[in-house]
């Protein structure tokens, strides 16, 4: 366990240990046992430019009992030439910074099968199809 993990609840260690398999990622421990995590060189396909983000997020102090969401990209990211613009993103205020927000959520969230690296699979999913 390293020192950025050790402040994390033990899902949410399990969570970014998870992702940290399929992404690289950074952490920011909350201070409560959750953290923000920010999934790095995430592909959203040709549909977007730029074609890859980070996505940042909370994992709460208590997941999984509690969905992720929302996300948080670069403020830059647009729909390639001509699509329109989804209902899902927002330009938002995050943390100090200018982000785009990604309004997407688990509607029925199951704690024993919904996961973090799951829900931002289904992100990266939804740009790569919108």
């Amino acid at each position: 366990m390293s020192a950025e993990t050790a402040e994390l609840t033990d899902a949410v260690q399990a969570a970014t240990a998870q992702l940290a398999e399929v992404f690289e990622v950074a952490i920011e421990p909350l201070g409560d046992g959750g953290a923000v995590v920010t999934a790095h060189e995430i592909d959203v396909g040709e549909r977007w430019r730029p074609t890859s983000i980070d996505l940042s997020f909370e994992i709460a102090f208590n997941y999984p009992f509690a969905p992720i969401y929302p996300y948080f990209t670069r403020p830059d990211l647009e729909p390639a030439a001509g699509q329109a613009w989804p209902s899902a993103l927002q330009r938002v205020g995050w943390r100090g910074a200018q982000r785009t927000q990604v309004s997407l959520r688990a509607k029925r969230w199951h704690p024993q099968v919904d996961t973090a690296l799951g829900a931002v699979l289904q992100v990266q999913q939804w740009f790569q199809r919108t």
